[in-house]
């Protein structure tokens, strides 16, 4: 059976406004993906959104994994 380990990363929205913040993400997902990492999953991680509230992302999640 094959086995597999986990990589979890969250990712502020202040940072992806940051100024070269998204080459930098870049450059590190594909020296990830380079060690054999794959991303599997990335979702918004939400505040707020009851009744007629507006719904803030204020972070992503971001699930990599690789067999061992």
């Amino acid at each position: 059976m094959k086995k597999f380990e986990y990589k979890i990363l969250t990712i502020s929205v202040d940072h992806l406004r940051r100024e070269n913040f998204q080459s930098e993400l870049d450059k590190k997902f594909q020296e990830w993906g380079n060690e054999g990492w794959e991303l599997v999953k990335m979702e918004p991680i939400s505040s707020g959104g009851l009744f007629f509230q507006g719904n803030n992302t204020k972070e992503f999640l971001a699930v990599f994994k690789k067999e061992k």
